[in-house]
């Protein structure tokens, strides 16, 4: 557990010194569940498309015999449009390990609508984010979410 929290702040931390575009949002549902904190960094820019990769962190009760989940969703989004009104597609990974020590391991999907005007430092997305498990057995779970971002480099 603890290499896995090492590794994500090291490579956080290399990505926070490139020149492209980095941001904090909270999501509300979503890929990391009830809510999630992420930082994602901007991989392409283009003229009609862009490519970000997404880390993030949420915490969530399950019940009593698994306690409370510490989830990691990872995703990659493109985001298409060359004003500010886009279409964000994501697709990723997402671990959770439990207070009791159960693994889960699912794939967010994600595809949403996203506004982020040039002049200003924020971003808003409303996506429908199905989760998918397909380790044990196929489950396709309808969710929904609410971001709100922040640019932190122009």
């Amino acid at each position: 557990m603890k290499k896995v929290l090492v590794f994500l702040l090291v490579c956080s931390s290399f990505l926070c010194l490139s020149q492209k575009r980095n941001y904090l949002s909270f999501e509300a549902l979503g890929s990391g569940g009830f809510g999630s904190l992420n930082f994602e960094h901007q991989l392409f820019e283009g003229n009609f498309t862009d490519v970000h990769f997404r880390s993030g962190l949420s915490f969530f009760p399950i019940d009593k015999n698994n306690g409370t989940a510490i989830v990691f969703p990872l995703m990659i989004h493109g985001i298409f449009g060359e004003k500010k009104h886009k279409l964000d597609v994501g697709i990723g990974q997402s671990l959770s390990v439990t207070t009791r020590g159960s693994l889960f391991l699912r794939m967010p999907f994600s595809v949403g609508y996203r506004i982020e005007p040039d002049e200003k430092r924020y971003y808003f997305r409303v996506s429908y984010t199905p989760i998918i498990s397909y380790i044990y057995n196929f489950q396709w779970e309808n969710w929904g979410g609410l971001t709100f971002g922040y640019k932190l480099t122009k």
